[in-house]
């Protein structure tokens, strides 16, 4: 039954038999193929990993065809039956191992759909019921069908269950929500802006993408910047992920010119990426120094797993503290007009056995989407030598040293920061030799807060390049000739020795 009480509620309020989306959607009919295949061969256990589970019990009900008894049980409401051939067959069960020893007694031909199946696989009883079923089930076509947001199989079941992963919606299955949702308004959806809304909902799930379409539409049609503020909203809720919301671009940053040149010609090239994936600091987030869970190695083999299935290209950044390295990297997304996301490796990790992987892998599936398979990565950090060599090798747009500003750089870092406060234009004589942009940022912010001179305000700085002095210096002995040059073209050749570089001062 396509109405009544068959059906759970949350489908059939999104989901009707006339507003269907599914026929064209790509990426679920994928899943369907395969589900079918597996049913034709007697496959007992199917495990999915879905963003939706809603839709996808929809598309099971609804794609495979026939009279064979459709049930679900969840832990809230229990055993239900998705159609009328299920009804005489369900039965209680309170939990989901009398759900699975109860379904030793269903038809030939039956599906039994569980819910959250993530949730209950640390536990041997829910392990041994589940296993219990898999010789009764292939002997007549019964399958049970287990879903989850991310499922990771223990060593138990990893021989037994067939797992398929089913991808957020594409290009094409956006469209058609867009379109459904605008004829459902009653509004022409010859208006509709269908690419830039596909951009801004890319990266999230069939019903996520309806529900923040309908909220952003108006009488005038769709608003594109509440998709956008929506979508961000709904991307932070994945642990380890959030958008960056500034809007810096290029021409805020002094110097390091080469580098804001590469990058623009990559972000406007044939390849145009679909998002930038920012990590900061990311020599601490993957060393695993004193880490014996063994979470932070496993990150790292995922991003490397990830890189290379996807073939997503990267770019490190090293350099000192307040050498502008973030800030271009935050910059990279407003340049080319795509999400910049954040990945905080340590957000991403959790208190549950197996949940840093879970949600580690989660992330990555929505970085997939919202940049539609095009991940343009950027590593900041402060020192290689704790990055292993095949993670490096994973960047393969180049390794870039942001060297201390020279002269020339802090000139107009200078007169971009004093625009910036409203600071007068005087002739205060600086010592601002060896200063980061940081640093003169800094000094025009103090300048700025308590209304004094620019010379009185700089008192208060105490640059990183006497502060970190022995650092600095091992940096750029191991950058000259082996990374390239954020601000020269080709590598860095470290500091020119001159009569002027020994007496460096800047009129501002």
């Amino acid at each position: 039954m396509r109405n009544g009480n068959l059906l759970p509620s949350n489908v059939n309020v999104f989901l009707t038999a006339e507003s269907s989306f599914f026929p064209s959607l790509e990426s679920l009919m994928t899943i369907l193929d395969k589900l079918k295949a597996a049913r034709r061969v007697s496959v007992p256990i199917v495990g999915i990993s879905t963003p939706d589970p809603a839709a996808t019990v929809e598309l099971i009900v609804t794609g495979i065809n026939g009279d064979s008894p459709k049930l679900q049980w969840d832990s809230s409401a229990g055993m239900r039956p998705l159609n009328e051939e299920a009804a005489p067959c369900c039965f209680d069960a309170f939990d989901i191992v009398q759900a699975c020893q109860g379904a030793l007694s269903l038809p030939e031909g039956a599906i039994l759909i569980v819910h959250m199946t993530n949730r209950w696989l640390d536990n041997p009883l829910v392990l041994q019921a589940i296993w219990n079923v898999r010789d009764a089930f292939k002997e007549n076509h019964r399958m049970l069908v287990l879903l989850g947001p991310d499922l990771e199989l223990p060593a138990e079941l990893k021989h037994d269950v067939v797992l398929l992963d089913e991808p957020l919606p594409g290009r094409d299955a956006l469209r058609e929500i867009v379109l459904r949702v605008y004829r459902d308004a009653a509004l022409d959806d010859g208006d509709a802006p269908l690419d830039e809304a596909v951009d801004a909902l890319q990266g999230l799930s069939a019903f996520q993408a309806e529900q923040v379409t309908a909220m952003s539409l108006t009488r005038e049609g769709l608003d594109i910047d509440a998709v956008w503020e929506l979508k961000r909203k709904q991307i932070e809720q994945t642990p380890g992920l959030s958008v960056w919301r500034g809007g810096e671009r290029f021409d805020d940053i002094g110097g390091v010119s080469t580098v804001k040149d590469f990058i623009g010609r990559i972000v406007h090239g044939k390849a145009k990426p679909g998002a930038v994936v920012f990590i900061d600091e990311i020599e601490k987030m993957l060393a695993g120094e004193g880490d014996l869970s063994g979470v932070s190695q496993d990150q790292l083999g995922a991003i490397l797993s990830y890189m290379q299935d996807e073939n997503a290209v990267g770019m490190i950044f090293v350099g000192p503290p307040g050498s502008a390295k973030s800030m271009v990297a935050k910059a990279a997304g407003n340049e080319a007009g795509i999400p910049t996301i954040q990945l905080d490796l340590g957000a991403s990790k959790g208190s549950l056995v197996g949940q840093s992987e879970n949600q580690m892998r989660q992330a990555l599936k929505v970085v997939s989407s919202v940049s539609n398979g095009r991940s343009l990565w950027i590593a900041t950090c402060n020192k290689l030598s704790n990055l292993p060599p095949e993670l490096r090798r994973r960047f393969t747009l180049g390794t870039f040293f942001f060297d201390l500003p020279p002269w020339e750089e802090r000139v107009v870092i200078w007169a971009l920061y004093k625009r910036r406060y409203s600071i007068l234009s005087d002739e205060e004589a600086i010592d601002d030799a060896d200063w980061t942009g940081a640093e003169i940022r800094q000094c025009c912010d103090i300048a700025w807060r308590l209304d004094i001179s620019l010379d009185e305000a700089a008192k208060f700085i105490v640059p990183v390049a006497k502060s970190a002095a022995q650092q600095i210096a091992k940096l750029r002995s191991e950058a000259v000739g082996k990374f390239l040059s954020a601000s020269q073209p080709g590598t860095y050749r470290g500091v020119p020795i001159t009569r002027e570089s020994a007496k460096r001062s800047v009129q501002v």
